[in-house]
């Protein structure tokens, strides 16, 4: 049996979560105060900023939490250096993200920690077969995998694997901070 590829989500909840939480709303409905249109281009009913918090230190523990889990599991290592650019979305009522990658976006990895998220919907992803049914439905692989986040979970994945958020359908906000990662490694295949 050889690998063709192997694409794994991680996926774990940041213990300490609630003061993170608590302090990163704060910041994070002080920064739409001071911009209520959020960047140009963002989804319907969704607000998005990249405004760097004064918590960013703790904001980025939960994120190297995970990041050492993959460096780990793929390199034997947890301290390549990488750069993490964030941005913050909140999807209001009605707002969601469509299918997408972050390939483009010149990163490595991509992710998402949830502030406040439960009872929001579901982040699912998909791979290109699944995306376009290329994989009957009696064989392995065939169906898309959702993930049903809990307050302070945090996700990391391949840049290239499609993902989408559901549509909020709760009059609760669904806040997050969503990240690229760009790992300082050379080029293996040279």
């Amino acid at each position: 049996m050889i690998t063709l590829q192997d694409t794994k989500i991680f996926i774990k909840n940041f213990a300490e979560h609630s003061a993170l939480n608590k302090n990163i709303k704060k910041e994070i409905y002080a920064a739409r105060k001071n911009d209520l249109t959020g960047m140009p281009g963002s989804n319907d009913n969704c607000w998005r900023s990249t405004h760097k918090y004064k918590c960013e230190e703790e904001l980025l523990k939960p994120v190297n939490l995970v990041l050492s889990e993959y460096l780990n599991h793929y390199f034997n290592k947890t301290d390549i250096p990488a750069q993490i650019i964030y941005w913050t979305n909140i999807n209001n009522f009605g707002g969601g993200n469509l299918f997408h990658t972050h390939y483009l976006a010149g990163a490595d990895l991509a992710g998402v920690y949830y502030v406040q998220a439960e009872g929001t919907g579901n982040i699912k992803f998909a791979t290109h077969e699944q995306m376009y049914f290329m994989i009957p439905p009696h064989m392995p692989n065939a169906k898309m995998i959702a993930h049903e986040p809990k307050d302070g979970d945090i996700l990391l994945f391949p840049s290239y694997l499609l993902h989408e958020v559901a549509v909020n359908t709760s009059a609760k906000k669904r806040i997050t901070v969503g990240f690229n990662i760009k790992l300082n490694l050379q080029d293996s295949s040279k």
